[in-house]
């Protein structure tokens, strides 16, 4: 039968597998215990994808020949096949116990590791398979994907490159050095990896999965959303991508059109919670707070402790009025801060404390702090002293109020004095058992220094006979609604009767420039450096007959001031404007005029510039 077996194995090494198969066949019937035809024809089974029928022969050719290392390894390939890794494990070491020096079994087991996540060990094993075959492209790129995997992004970038320099151009090593260097932070670096790998392997979905991702990442969502669409044309329900895509498209505030992206990542993948996490989020963009809060409910069975999710749920139950659930859940807010939260004291939660001291201390931006400083004195009725500190822009103008309240004002970064108890400032709505109705809307809760009045007394310009204070851009962040184009302004600067006195401290040279150049420019007067905090802000629009402004931290002096106030909001305002109403339960004062739809500043400022013109 040997010239039999001969004529197979020849077809098999020239790739003709069915007279193979017939030749390996014909020899067994005649000798059942033909160890390599079992095995040839075991290797041929698993290479056709039947890989339980090429365990089973491959493995009686194993009891026949225990002492093959050969016949071990292709046993473990067939059980890898299959899915039983520890068998395969198994195999894999009975081969180098038999062969030491064995290094495709060396490979084969750091392949078997990698499968089974243990990461380390396949490390391990692809290094002893280097020392063996220091030349091998494939050991190298394996290894690096290993050493990715246990977060060495740096040693991995040195398998991949050298890993390129013995096969260049390689796909494969190639979308894995990019994914590396990303995790480097080196995205620059990364984006030609991807972008190489593609032109060696066109239709590569991960290459232009993870070169979308790069771009997104980047701020380059254009590119972001072209890359998806071009992996999703070759794999339409890969869910990350379409996923990715939906990202993408609202980085671009094209929220409505990354909504169906982002409910179709939920229908193909149930269990995707950042996907149920963006699609609230983009329902919150599209003012749509009830599903936001369902989508952000099925985050968190999903995810019980994603805190983003906690916390977009807290402000959509807030932007309902909802304060019973929203306050106790915008405390998340706190797990996702950037300034770390005291530790050092206990938390106040509102029970009394008449002989011991309170520090209440500010955390977000400093129109949260203008507007939530108004509980400060509820709060103050309940401790024996208060401490408050705030962001150093604020300290001259909340002189005042903290001597009538009787606490003491201190900087942020400046020495604390002893305390006994602290509570975040935007937390003490909920300690105080703050409701809708029973918001404090009291102004003027805030006043102007004295010396600030005097330093400014004359000092506004301008001969109309109104003098209303203008913002237009507040602090720039990623996917900032609150700021408008200059160009947007016109149809106020165009009002007869009228000086606008510009009240943000900071502009572009690019803004300056307009407004130099506005044919209106005598109308519009700028503070260009002369004011230097909060206090100068507040005596100069003490002296104007109404502001005009976008939601920023002016604003909120404007209605702690009780000055008229235009507030200009988008769409899906903050929730502490929450839905619908012109008025304002914070700020009596204020008239509150939203976008109709998203990005549609046009139509407020016509609505302000009439309420003006007839006013």
């Amino acid at each position: 039968m040997q010239p039999v077996f001969d004529r197979a194995f020849a077809a098999h090494r020239d790739g003709r597998l069915d007279d193979a198969e017939r030749g390996y066949r014909a020899t067994l019937e005649g000798n059942p215990a033909h160890v390599d035809a079992l095995h040839l024809l075991g290797v041929l089974r698993h290479q056709q994808g039947q890989h339980a029928e090429a365990a089973d022969l491959v493995r009686r050719a194993v009891r026949l020949r225990p002492e093959d290392a050969a016949l071990q390894l292709n046993l473990g390939n067939a059980l890898k096949a299959l899915g039983q890794l520890d068998d395969a494990i198994e195999q894999f070491r009975n081969a180098l116990t038999l062969a030491p020096e064995f290094p495709m079994a060396h490979y084969n087991l750091g392949n078997a590791y990698a499968a089974a996540g243990r990461h380390e060990d396949a490390a391990d094993a692809f290094a002893r398979s280097l020392r063996l075959q220091p030349d091998d492209p494939s050991s190298h790129t394996n290894h690096g994907n290993a050493l990715h995997a246990l977060g060495r992004h740096a040693e991995a970038v040195a398998s991949f490159q050298r890993s390129l320099e013995l096969r260049p151009g390689h796909a494969g090593a190639l979308n894995n050095l990019g994914m590396s260097l990303n995790a480097l932070g080196r995205a620059d670096e990364a984006i030609p990896c991807f972008q190489a790998a593609l032109a060696a392997q066109p239709r590569f979905v991960a290459a232009h999965f993870n070169l979308a991702n790069t771009f997104d990442a980047t701020g380059r969502h254009a590119e972001a959303v072209a890359s998806f669409q071009t992996a999703l044309g070759f794999q339409p329900n890969l869910p990350p991508a379409i996923f990715g895509m939906g990202n993408a498209l609202a980085s671009m505030g094209r929220h409505a059109e990354a909504l169906p992206y982002l409910e179709r990542a939920v229908g193909l993948d149930p269990r995707f919670a950042l996907a149920w996490l963006s699609l609230g989020t983009t329902h919150q963009a599209l003012g749509a707070p009830a599903p936001a809060i369902r989508a952000f409910d099925q985050a968190l069975r999903l995810r019980p402790d994603l805190a983003s999710a906690h916390m977009n749920r807290a402000l959509a139950w807030l932007t309902l009025r909802d304060f019973a659930r929203g306050l106790p859940e915008y405390e998340w807010r706190l797990q996702t801060m950037v300034q770390p939260v005291i530790q050092t004291l206990p938390r106040w939660h509102g029970e009394p404390i008449e002989s011991r001291t309170l520090l209440i201390h500010a955390e977000q931006g400093l129109g949260d702090t203008l507007q939530f400083v108004r509980f400060v004195g509820q709060a103050a009725q309940r401790a024996a002293r208060v401490v408050l500190e705030v962001q150093a822009p604020l300290v001259a103008l909340l002189e005042p109020f903290a001597r009538a309240a009787r606490i003491v004002l201190i900087a942020q970064g400046t020495p604390r004095p002893a305390a006994d108890l602290q509570c975040p400032l935007l937390s003490l709505p909920l300690a105080l058992g703050t409701r809708y109705e029973t918001i404090v809307g009291r102004t003027p809760y805030l006043s102007v220094p004295p010396a600030y009045s005097r330093k400014w007394r004359g000092s506004l310009g301008g001969h109309a006979k109104r003098k209303i204070g203008l913002a237009w851009s507040g602090r720039i962040q990623h996917n900032e609604t609150r700021t408008m184009p200059l160009a947007a302004l016109d149809p106020l600067f165009a009002l007869p009767g009228i000086d606008w006195l510009v009240l943000q401290p900071d502009l572009s040279d690019t803004e300056r420039a307009a407004l130099d150049a506005h044919p209106r420019a005598a109308s519009i007067h700028r503070f260009d450096g002369r004011i230097a905090d909060f206090a100068d802000t507040a005596a100069i629009v003490d002296r104007l007959d109404a502001v005009v402004s976008i939601d920023t931290s002016i604003a909120h002096l404007a209605g702690a001031l009780r000055k008229p106030l235009w507030l200009m909001l988008p769409f899906a305002a903050d929730w502490r404007w929450f839905t619908g109403d012109s008025r304002s339960p914070w700020y009596p004062g204020a008239t509150l005029v939203r976008q109709p739809g998203p990005g549609a500043w046009d139509a407020v400022v016509e609505t302000v510039a009439n309420e003006l013109r007839h006013g």
